[in-house]
């Protein structure tokens, strides 16, 4: 731990809003031991939303935060823009903390199938209603936990677009329904397979959503 913590002082200055609900670290280089630093010392109970995209930030940072204090009282993460892999993920599904979770933005990062099965496995996000995955590298793998998972039946908006999807992922949501709250679902930009296209275009379940975009299929009721 390093023994000048004025950043944290000078970053919570300019970052909390006046209701002290939302925090914004965005666009900040976040090394380890500042991780460390403000894991360890950051207690702002009423901090509901955070934004920590831009960062250039890595597993091994995100990680120190996985039991932070500061993530107990999180509705909203944002995490977009960042080279998460997925170690981070896993430590965010085991995390102690993370339990009100609402929405989850991961948005262009590096996550692979490993940190989807980590996010689809864990019950920290029983609560979540948003999850946005899109841009990253979770394959078929990954969706098929994502369309399985027995813990998001809350969610209601999954947006999992260029992810390297092929046939394997486009059947596991459309022939399955265990993700029963989602009403929209965006997957556009994934491999272009037509046998899996057509499944999901003829899937019954995806017909019932409110929004629902595929290569082959782009529909908003």
């Amino acid at each position: 731990m390093s023994d000048d913590l004025s950043f944290i002082r000078k970053w919570i200055k300019k970052g909390l809003s006046k209701d002290k609900k939302t925090l914004d670290f965005s666009e900040k280089k976040i090394t380890v031991d500042m991780a460390i630093d403000m894991a360890e010392n950051l207690s702002l109970p009423e901090v509901e939303i955070l934004y920590f995209h831009s960062n250039n930030m890595k597993d091994k940072v995100l990680e120190e935060f996985a039991d932070a204090e500061i993530f107990e009282s999180l509705k909203e993460l944002w995490l977009f823009k960042n080279i998460l892999r997925d170690d981070s993920m896993i430590a965010l599904g085991a995390s102690t903390r993370l339990t009100k979770l609402k929405y989850l933005s991961l948005y262009s990062n590096k996550i692979g199938a490993e940190g989807a099965r980590a996010l689809a496995g864990s019950p920290n996000f029983a609560n979540l209603e948003t999850l946005d995955l899109s841009f990253n590298k979770i394959g078929d793998e990954g969706a098929i936990a994502l369309a399985t998972s027995p813990h998001l039946q809350k969610l209601q908006t999954l947006h999992i677009d260029a992810n390297g999807i092929g046939y394997g992922g486009m059947q596991a949501f459309a022939e399955n329904d265990c993700l029963k709250s989602l009403t929209t679902l965006n997957m556009t930009y994934n491999n272009f397979d037509i046998e899996g296209l057509e499944l999901l275009r003829e899937s019954k379940r995806l017909k019932e959503l409110q929004t629902f975009k595929s290569d082959l299929h782009d529909e908003d009721e």
